[in-house]
């Protein structure tokens, strides 16, 4: 990691501040990370639709599972524009170990409901620690700064079930009234049908596309902000901007 090819303004930031960055930082890289997204991510959740399209609710239930898979694919693509490095579709897919490793399986299973996720993303996939070290450096960079974490993905649970439910509820308003529509029977209980199956798991997929890479680039912006005032990389940027290249040549 070079700190000099850093493509953030590096200060210490508050938290909220430091998520808002987040945003930012998706906004700059959106083409990139909507790329890979279209690419990689929307074709296992247009499987996922079709293979349990009989059931909306267990469809959507397997999309919302592998989140933390997804996840993995668009911090790999903020990561390296972070530190100034374009990333194409080949790059993605070169990079398949640490998409797939670095702990994904306890991603989805045991840490699945880890309210700090997007947090702690780039600790598993970056650092690429494992066991007592691991557990060690979660515990540092979580203090103080966890509840933040936690705050940041309820935050977006609700911006995520708002935007669904505003959704349907504008699909339910736009069908006509004179219309044989199955849609009030799917709101009464009812079976079904595949058509409706395919609409609700469609928009569900509209929804996570708009959404989940800004979670994840909050909780990455949040994370970078700790690092920054746990290992002081401003103070460590200013002194290598400052100090001559005779004298740094004759340190070395």
């Amino acid at each position: 990691m070079k700190l000099e090819s850093i493509t953030l303004l590096v200060r210490p930031r508050r938290p909220y501040e430091a998520m808002d960055l987040g945003v930012r930082l998706l906004q700059r890289n959106a083409g990139a990370v909507y790329r890979a997204w279209i690419a990689f991510v929307a074709p296992l959740c247009l499987a996922a639709l079709t293979l349990l399209s009989v059931n909306s609710s267990l469809a959507v239930l397997v999309i919302w599972w592998l989140k933390p898979l997804y996840d993995r694919i668009v911090l790999f693509v903020l990561a390296r524009a972070v530190f100034g490095e374009p990333t194409g579709l080949r790059d993605v897919s070169a990079g398949w170990r640490s998409l797939i490793g670095n702990g994904l399986i306890w991603a989805l299973t045991f840490r699945r409901f880890d309210f700090a996720r997007s947090f702690m993303l780039p600790v598993h996939m970056l650092e690429g620690l494992k066991g007592k070290r691991l557990r060690e450096r979660s515990r540092v960079l979580q203090k103080n700064t966890r509840s933040n974490a936690v705050l940041l993905t309820v935050a977006y649970v609700h911006i995520e079930q708002a935007l669904f439910w505003s959704a349907v509820m504008l699909l339910v308003l736009l069908v006509p009234q004179y219309s044989s529509s199955p849609l009030e029977g799917w709101f009464s209980g009812d079976e079904p049908s595949l058509a409706v199956s395919l609409i609700f798991g469609g928009l569900y997929i509209l929804v996570l596309t708009a959404v989940e890479p800004f979670y994840v680039a909050s909780g990455f912006t949040l994370y970078l902000n700790r690092r920054v005032a746990l290992e002081a990389w401003d103070i460590e940027l200013d002194l290598r901007r400052n100090i001559p290249e005779p004298l740094e040549a004759a340190a070395e």
